[in-house]
């Protein structure tokens, strides 16, 4: 089963379509389904697949000699049992090519690169002689995000200014997302996108369950479980210095925000913790925020933006002695239940916001909005701390967003207490305000919303209904 992914193919798709050599550079951080994508967009088309391990030079030339000539069946071939070099090795690639349109992928770039220093450059030889005249497709693919990002993309890398697009490999929205996880119910679905993120490979391990519930013990509070490890595996693979990583991370998940409050936190000095949060941010597991509108570098805060990560460092190291006795359900009851829906909370607000993405590509919000994020602040009049769930702003228009994931339907009075704190900001602005409530909404804010263009009510159901 492939899902979603469908930009990623649109966008690779036409670039096929296009004549002459073309170099599409694709990445993303692992379990995110890049060789997955590649596979799909490879059906019926004539393509070399190579997939890099962790090995010397020799070996990986040798395997890489067989897979070229196990696709690729010239007159020569029953006399060649391998390439005496990696020139000689594109070349004949090359000569395939020149002809027909020929897809060569090489998967994790940066193991062959480990084991060849000068493969780069190697390769940037290739294209500029002998791929450059050719219908050759060569899609290099990599997990390491620093090595495609400095040693492919970036302007001192030899092969800068050979790749003819790039694609970064985000996770999945809780929309496709849901789609690994058809047997649940809508509620379960988005707990599952609460469990997972985005990740295909997660989703795929939570989805082999028949419900939220047993995925939950299986696959998390059970010492065999998939995702049991998972994130502490991720940092060591990733990461020079996995303790302080885990560490930072686990400080941000039990709320600190601020990098000073992280420090304290973690036990480390202030200044030494940027470079470590500059890492997690890169790698997509945390991500730096700032109130809608401005770029105060004092008012940033870190949030935990991987899902799996949120949950794992919540709740997983709480649990580990009812893990260890095999008291799965203990955990369940004691660690999870009472905390999830206030756990919860801001990944609704996450899925809210990719609602309102979506709602806004396809053109059907009461205007086109440019951006969109979250807001706190001062109200100056109460000297009140202030926060708004989601805004987003265009040059006449402005949209304001309350999340409610709670028991009891959304009253009139929420609706009055967001229309107050959107003066705030965005003063000159038309407004139109939008809010979502997982148990739905009272009849009073119902026939407020009835009377007016500007007010929006988004049940849980109609989150699967754009």
């Amino acid at each position: 089963m492939f899902v979603g992914r469908e930009t990623e193919l649109t966008g690779l798709n036409r670039l096929y379509e296009k004549k002459g050599f073309q170099m599409p550079v694709i990445y993303g951080r692992r379990r995110i389904g890049k060789s997955r994508l590649m596979q799909e967009f490879c059906k019926d088309r004539k393509t070399v697949f190579y997939v890099a391990i962790e090995q010397n030079d020799r070996e990986a030339l040798r395997l890489f000699s067989d897979v070229v000539l196990q696709e690729l069946q010239g007159n020569e071939s029953p006399f060649l049992s391998g390439f005496e070099s990696w020139d000689m090795a594109f070349r004949y690639v090359a000569d395939f090519a020149k002809s027909e349109k020929l897809i060569l992928v090489i998967d994790e770039f940066p193991y062959l690169a480990g084991g060849n220093a000068s493969i780069p450059s190697i390769l940037q030889k290739a294209i500029d002689r002998y791929f450059i005249d050719t219908q050759l497709f060569l899609m290099l693919c990599g997990s390491s995000m620093s090595f495609m990002e400095t040693q492919i993309l970036d302007y001192k890398s030899p092969l800068y200014g050979r790749r003819t697009a790039q694609f970064k490999i985000e996770p999945m929205d809780y929309l496709d997302s849901a789609r690994f996880l058809s047997g649940w119910s809508p509620e379960e679905q988005l707990m599952g996108f609460g469990l997972a993120g985005g990740v295909p490979q997660y989703l795929l391990a939570i989805g082999a369950n028949a419900d939220f519930r047993e995925a939950l013990v299986n696959e998390f509070l059970t010492s065999s479980g998939t995702l049991f490890e998972e994130p502490t595996s991720l940092m060591k693979q990733e990461m020079r210095e996995p303790a302080v990583y885990n560490s930072i991370i686990k400080a941000i998940s039990e709320g600190a925000s601020r990098q000073v409050d992280i420090s304290n936190r973690a036990g480390m000095q202030s200044k030494s913790v940027a470079v470590y949060l500059k890492a997690l941010v890169d790698l997509g597991v945390i991500e730096k925020q700032f109130p809608y509108g401005e770029r105060n570098s004092k008012k940033v805060i870190y949030k935990v933006k991987d899902q799996l990560f949120r949950f794992w460092y919540r709740f997983i190291p709480k649990s580990l002695s009812f893990i260890e006795m095999g008291m799965a359900e203990n955990a369940c009851e004691k660690i999870i239940g009472p905390m999830f829906n206030e756990y919860f909370g801001p990944v609704f607000e996450d899925i809210c916001l990719q609602y309102l993405i979506r709602m806004n590509r396809g053109k059907k919000l009461n205007a086109v909005y440019s951006s969109f994020g979250r807001w706190w602040g001062t109200d100056h009049n109460t000297r009140q701390q202030e926060e708004i769930d989601i805004v987003g702003s265009d040059d006449t228009m402005a949209l304001f967003a309350e999340c409610k994931w709670k028991s009891e339907k959304v009253r009139t009075a929420d609706y009055e207490k967001l229309q107050m704190r959107s003066m705030l900001i965005e003063k000159d602005k038309k407004r139109e305000y939008c809010l979502f409530g997982k148990s739905g909404f009272t009849e009073g804010l119902k026939r407020k919303a009835s009377e007016s263009d500007n007010i929006r009510l988004v049940k849980m159901q109609d989150l699967f209904r754009i």
